[in-house]
């Protein structure tokens, strides 16, 4: 983007801010006299200060609005969004960290507590910020906007005077590549002399905001990111930090973090954005007077609306800040509205792609004449998977050159003398994907991860790979976003999709004791006489059937970490129970026995587990010669006289927590081995849950599915069947 005279002089303020935040740094000469002249060190200062707040200005203040080739600044198109505290279980490493957590929270303000928390504010207040959301929610915007006000100190809204630092996790391939690494070669890349001696004096001085945006995109796992940026923040606690997340794949806590969620859009905000959209869009198009303009983009704006207002499916897909973009495409080139979020892309795509063909055919171009929207896809489709596989968003020109180069000469016979830069010129201009220079070399990259995701779905869905991609990566939570794409474009066979994700799902659950408590489900179930769904009573009956009085924390919070994906895929058949209840008590449990709690404060915590359940599965109505809570109640009541002190050696307590475990398993009939499964069981439970969850989400995302197909497979969930 340009930068104008306006945006110029703004940037000499930030840059004599920057220089005096620096003033400290470039006087203390004692260990650098002898490294640098002092004369030219201050001017190697000043210049790449300028220089790297006009990156960060090009680089993370402007966008791209869908549709033009224009970028505009950040502030004309945002929308400040809402958010909600996150609660939810999630793993600790240590019994220390929990605690931390815990008292970190117990300081904060009940205004970091609630819904409806307005962005800017609680960045203000909060030093360490969680941000998680669904996939395109606008995380990544959320974390732009809050860098842009902290680069325009004191006249931003951002109320303290730090440096921000954008930082992008799909560049950590090792877990050697270091935050401090990152940030050193973010300034190296601006001519800051000594980089990494920079870096470390301003995270000692507590003068960046370091801003991670998308954790998910990392290579690296969820476990080894955590560790990475704890260890980072206990070692330069001064610092602000903003780190964001997709919500399904956040996994461990990062303990003094507030995490936050970010809300979907509501009617307000949508309106809000179509008629900025519409009005930047005929900004752009220069055909009519500014009054003329303005009145043709409000007249569009409303008839968008309208639109929505009628088409509900439309109407949900608008929550999503990147979906509502492309729904004003379509609505703005007089298209219909997709069914459903793979259609929406598709058509928005597909539009875009024709549009710079025609473009360039007007132009007289003859390179043109033989490239369509098919072969492009297939390009884009190409390019895509071979990253993502690898876990790369982004990757070197020179490799991505060549597998354009060979699409074109063993692929497209019409175009084999087609260069691979015209290709490329076409790419740039469609708007979804870009060409990032830097002194280390060009790349190639998506503008966002879900269009990367949408043709990686492409290529699975072109060639054929859906049985081996469910294979290979169902467990991994970076390719659900895929399979729902995927189950988008499968029109009239997405039952090979959902059966192959059945199949590789009942591999999770072949060891004989998850077997036996699938059995035992299914048992206890079909003889209750609720009023629910067989799959409702089967998912509901997993609360019960969890294995609980686990020694250790990280199991028994996996557990009922767990419990979260049977809430989900609970609510996908039937009106919600009120599991609350139920994750309240067993925290609360889990917590006590990995705390070491005395017996008897155990014991009254299992009794009011026992009342929770009874309470939230009433409905189930469960046959009482098979699941008796008053019993369980009084077979729990009569330990209180056995239960031993907190005096008492270890071993003795354990041997009483032993005593609660099999009276809770005898009295309910569970098998005696289910509270003694291993960490791998624990996992692949877990993930058996998961691939039901998305195998449902999969099935909703599918234009047209077989009913009596989907009867069937709805009939052997969380069933052992042969």
């Amino acid at each position: 983007m340009a930068v104008d005279t306006k945006q110029e002089q703004s940037i000499r303020e930030v840059v004599n801010r920057f220089e005096t935040l620096l003033s400290e740094f470039i006087n203390n000469k004692n260990e650098r006299r002898n490294e640098i002249d002092q004369v030219y060190f201050n001017h190697a200062i000043s210049k790449a200060v300028l220089r790297y707040i006009k990156n960060y200005v090009e680089s993370y203040t402007a966008i791209q609005v869908i549709g033009t080739q224009r970028s505009t600044s950040f502030a004309s198109i945002y929308i400040a969004q809402k958010l909600q505290a996150h609660t939810s279980i999630r793993s600790f490493e240590s019994v220390d960290d929990l605690e931390e957590a815990f008292t970190r929270d117990l300081q904060r303000s009940a205004s970091c507590k609630g819904h409806n928390l307005l962005g800017l504010n609680i960045a203000n207040e909060e030093e360490y910020l969680m941000v998680l959301g669904l996939p395109a929610s606008g995380k990544t915007t959320y974390l732009k906007h809050i860098g842009s006000e902290a680069l325009r100190y004191p006249k931003g809204r951002y109320k303290h005077d730090v440096v921000p630092v954008f930082l992008q996790p799909h560049k950590f391939y090792r877990d050697t590549d270091t935050l401090l690494q990152a940030i050193a070669e973010e300034f190296e890349k601006c001519g800051f002399p000594i980089p990494r001696k920079l870096a470390l004096w301003m995270l000692e001085q507590g003068k960046l905001i370091i801003l991670i945006d998308g954790l998910n995109e990392s290579a690296l796992s969820h476990n080894q990111l955590s560790h990475l940026i704890k260890e980072f923040v206990n070692a330069y606690p001064r610092n602000r930090y903003i780190v964001s997340s997709r919500l399904d794949s956040y996994e461990n806590s990062f303990g003094q973090f507030l995490e936050v969620e970010l809300q979907p859009w509501g009617d307000l905000h949508v309106q809000e954005y179509i008629h900025r959209w519409f009005a930047l869009n005929q900004a752009f198009k220069n055909e009519s007077s500014h009054d003329e303009a303005n009145n043709n983009a409000s007249a569009m704006a409303q008839r968008c609306w309208e639109i929505l207002q009628v088409n509900m499916i439309a109407r949900e897909l608008a929550k999503s800040p990147l979906s509502l973009s492309l729904l004003c495409l379509l609505c703005d080139r007089r298209y219909s509205l997709p069914s459903n979020v793979s259609g929406l892309y598709q058509k928005s795509i597909q539009l875009l792609i024709e549009e710079q063909l025609f473009n360039q055919q007007l132009d007289n171009i003859e390179d043109c004449s033989s490239l369509s929207v098919v072969v492009l896809e297939l390009i884009l489709a190409k390019i895509a998977y071979r990253g993502f596989e690898i876990c790369k968003l982004t990757l070197p020109l020179e490799v991505v050159t060549v597998y354009i180069e060979d699409m074109l000469t063993n692929y497209f016979q019409d175009l084999q003398e087609l260069s691979t830069d015209f290709v490329f010129k076409i790419l740039k201009k469609i708007g979804i994907c870009k060409i990032i220079n830097s002194e280390s070399g060009a790349s190639f990259s998506f503008t966002h991860i879900n269009f990367q995701e949408y043709f990686v779905a492409i290529y699975i869905h072109k060639h054929n790979q859906t049985k081996n991609s469910v294979v290979n990566h169902l467990h991994d939570r970076h390719w659900q976003n895929v399979f729902l794409f995927l189950a988008g474009m499968m029109s009239g066979n997405v039952e090979e999709l959902l059966i192959d994700i059945e199949f590789q799902a009942a591999q999770y659950i072949d060891a004989s004791k998850l077997t036996n408590l699938l059995i035992w489900l299914e048992k206890v179930a079909v003889n209750s006489s609720g009023d629910l769904k067989n799959i409702s009573k089967r998912i509901a009956t997993l609360f019960l059937a969890r294995p609980r009085f686990l020694t250790e924390l990280a199991p028994a919070l996996s557990l009922t970490r767990m419990l979260f994906l049977a809430r989900n895929l609970y609510g996908m058949f039937d009106s919600p129970l009120n599991f609350d209840k139920i994750f309240e008590a067993e925290l609360s449990l889990s917590l006590a026995q990995a705390l070491d709690f005395d017996s008897s404060t155990e014991l009254d915590l299992a009794m009011q587990l026992c009342s929770n359940l009874e309470q939230s599965l009433l409905k189930v109505d469960y046959d009482p010669s098979q699941i008796n809570f008053r019993a369980l109640s009084e077979n729990l009541n009569e330990l209180y006289t056995q239960a031993p002190s907190y005096d008492q050696p270890f071993d003795v307590r354990l041997q009483f927590r032993n005593q609660i475990s099999r009276t809770w398993l005898q009295t309910l009939y569970l098998p005696l081995d289910s509270n003694q499964l291993s960490y791998q069981e624990i996992t692949n439970l877990e993930n058996y849950l998961y691939a039901n969850l998305l195998m449902v989400q999969c099935k909703n995302e599918a234009i047209a599915i077989s009913r009596k197909t989907w009867q069937e497979i709805e009939s052997r969930m969380l069933r052992i069947t042969n």
